[in-house]
């Protein structure tokens, strides 16, 4: 059925055919010992065997397979060894390799998926067999995220997503009779605590701290442009900048993928001009990028600006540069229709409400709604009714029981004169909040 063949320099390969009189197939080993090629012979012979006759694989050839890198494994496919009847025993480790050989997305993207992928192989186990992971099990590893790794459940919704779309896949190849995923509860993927407006005076206090005038346009990028750090901003070019119709054409590789989300234009905002400016004077003649000098390989720029933040005597926020860009689209939707700011900060209405915007200040804006004083007029308005009331008084004789109850309700009963919000409750206003 199979045969070992040793060729050239001591290299060595093993000869095969799927089917009795078949066409002759070559897995190629290299410099292996002979005993290394019985091996591998004899593992072949058993895949083969076991694809003629319609059967799984045992638990031991199982995990073989499972243990190969993804080199092999796209060896053994190229030649039908690691396809068909026999990937039904497939196991847990040799799945992943196998989706995420499959991936094409963005590394960012992998690499959330690569935690995900981390997690399911500490839970099962790499040799656990695919087809043994039922509903009641992938039930069990959820609240194992929950409770042994201790993650926030805006991360735990997206690692269980991401086994969903890992065993839909598995559904598809025909390694998998369901999903066991499905129907999991996920959670909710944003998590509130984590959002954090970030006033214009606190980044203004920055940009002044920044090292350079390229870190100075990276914080007015990311805050008052709304671009996606660090992507974004390695992709600006000096040609994207439009300086008499003000105007930035805005490169998104994240959702380059995705048809008319590729690019997208934005104003040339007054907070962004002065500093474009003023590093546009600094660039070299023919400079083509607009951030040059902090493009690191690994595009990290978030220790750098913790050190930025530390210096300047402040405390960082959550998600550091997000909520840069939160706050500027939290910003714009105060001013601007939603569709014409989503346009711009380049993510949709739904997307914007979600993980997007934030309160600025509730309790002004609830005065502000219900037409109520703010705190400064609400002080004058204290301030003139205790003086009134104290002018009233003046000159009267102490009141007897019956009339100081009757004073004690005026505030409240007599026609023309208000309520003063705080005056009563213990202090708390008439709409719940704290007078500021």
């Amino acid at each position: 059925m199979a045969s070992i063949v040793t060729y050239g320099n001591g290299l060595r390969r093993i000869d095969f055919a799927l089917t009795p009189n078949g066409p002759r197939r070559s897995v190629r080993l290299g410099h292996v010992s002979a005993k290394t090629a019985g091996a591998w012979k004899a593992r072949i012979e058993q895949i083969i065997g076991d694809q003629l006759q319609g059967r799984p694989h045992d638990s031991e050839l199982s995990e073989w397979l499972g243990k190969l890198d993804e080199k092999w494994l796209a060896r053994l496919r190229r030649v039908g060894l690691a396809d068909g009847v026999g990937l039904a025993e497939t196991t847990l480790g040799a799945f992943l390799e196998r989706v995420f050989g499959a991936l094409t997305c963005k590394p960012q993207t992998r690499v959330a998926y690569g935690q995900t992928r981390r997690c399911l192989a500490a839970y099962f186990g790499a040799a656990r067999l695919l087809r043994t992971i039922t509903a009641e099990h992938a039930d069990a590893w959820r609240a194992w995220l929950v409770e042994h790794e201790k993650l926030a459940r805006a991360t735990v919704a997206r690692r269980t997503i991401a086994a969903r779309t890992f065993w839909r896949a598995a559904v598809r190849w025909k390694l998998a009779a369901d999903n066991p995923f499905v129907g999991i509860k996920a959670g909710h993927q944003a998590n509130e605590a984590r959002k954090a407006f970030v006033p214009r005076e606190v980044v203004d206090r920055l940009i002044a701290d920044a090292p350079d005038t390229e870190w100075r346009l990276i914080i007015a990028l990311s805050r008052y442009g709304g671009l996606r750090c660090p992507s974004e901003h390695f992709a600006l070019r000096w040609g994207d900048i439009n300086w008499e119709r003000g105007t930035i054409l805005v490169t998104c590789p994240k959702l380059a993928h995705i048809e008319h989300c590729a690019q997208r234009v934005i104003p040339l905002f007054p907070e962004l001009r002065t500093h474009l400016l003023a590093l546009f004077a600094e660039a070299e003649p023919g400079t083509e990028h607009v951030i040059i000098k902090h493009r690191l390989p690994c595009g990290n720029l978030r220790r750098r600006f913790e050190q930025i933040i530390a210096r300047a005597g402040l405390t960082p926020w959550p998600r550091l540069f997000h909520n840069l860009r939160a706050s500027r689209e939290t910003e714009l939707m105060r001013e601007y229709d939603l569709a014409t700011v989503c346009r711009w900060i380049g993510n949709s209405p739904a997307v914007a409400a979600t993980h997007y915007a934030t309160s600025i200040d509730l309790n002004a804006d609830f005065r502000r709604a219900a037409a109520l004083p703010d705190g400064a007029q609400q002080q004058a308005q204290q301030k003139a009714q205790q003086s009134a009331s104290g002018r009233a008084c003046t000159g009267a004789t102490a009141p007897a029981a019956d009339d100081a109850q009757a004073l004690e309700n005026a505030d409240v009963d007599a026609p023309g004169q208000p309520l003063a919000v705080g005056a009563k409750m213990g202090g708390m206003g008439a709409d719940g909040f704290e007078p500021s």
